[in-house]
């Protein structure tokens, strides 16, 4: 008996989009500011203060804190300038630690919270692959593969979810003015004590465009 194979193309783009579809759910939240009118261009040197983290509430140790100082500092090497920590300014420029650098960069940790909420029940419809012996008009009898849409139950879900917000500032340091600023949260579903990767997604993503910033002027 021979095996006729119906492959169903259509079948295939449908799973693949519900593959993609299904995938964990994200959101963001961004406000942006920035100066239009001051020239990055010249900014040569940066001192960057460590990130305040006020909501540590649900810190599971002292090490975390450690950990995401060091992601967050290595974000803030992404920009082309010179780097300096508050203290390095301080021993170039003791009268005026400030005046060591162009700019100073400061950020808070505004939110790290783990919740859920449930999912409810519902019914869909997916393809399910069977088999079915065919006579061909010869008489030969051949097995044929064929696709059915069957209702699949899928009961009540518990969906848990990761939430990071920061706030960046940027100062021009001659004049204490705000030139750029960011306030972003991000939240993820299907997560569990995620916050550490989207914080630094979030810090990532704030260097990169401060960067582009001083490639465009």
């Amino acid at each position: 008996m021979k095996r006729l194979n119906l492959f169903p193309w259509p079948s295939l783009i449908m799973m693949l989009c519900l593959l993609l579809l299904t995938s964990p759910p994200a959101s963001a939240e961004k406000t942006d500011w920035v100066d239009k009118d001051y020239d990055f261009s010249k900014i040569q040197k940066a001192i960057v203060h460590d990130i305040v983290l006020t909501d540590k509430q649900e810190f599971e140790s002292d090490l975390l804190e450690v950990t995401l100082q060091e992601d967050y500092q290595k974000n803030a090497q992404r920009p082309k300038y010179k780097v300096l920590t508050p203290a390095k300014a301080a021993l170039l420029s003791p009268e005026d630690p400030k005046g060591a650098a162009d700019i100073y960069i400061t950020a808070e940790l505004l939110k790290w919270h783990d919740d859920s909420y449930v999912k409810p029940a519902y019914t869909s419809w997916e393809r399910q692959k069977a088999t079915r012996t065919k006579k061909l008009p010869n008489g030969q009898k051949v097995e044929e593969t064929y696709y059915v849409e069957v209702p699949v139950y899928h009961p009540p879900k518990t969906i848990y979810t990761s939430t990071v917000r920061i706030r960046f500032d940027v100062y021009d340091a001659k004049t204490d003015k705000r030139i750029m600023a960011r306030d972003e949260l991000r939240l993820r579903d299907d997560s569990y004590r995620g916050q550490k990767g989207i914080f630094g997604r979030i810090c990532k993503s704030f260097f990169n465009d401060l960067n582009k910033k001083l490639s465009k002027s």
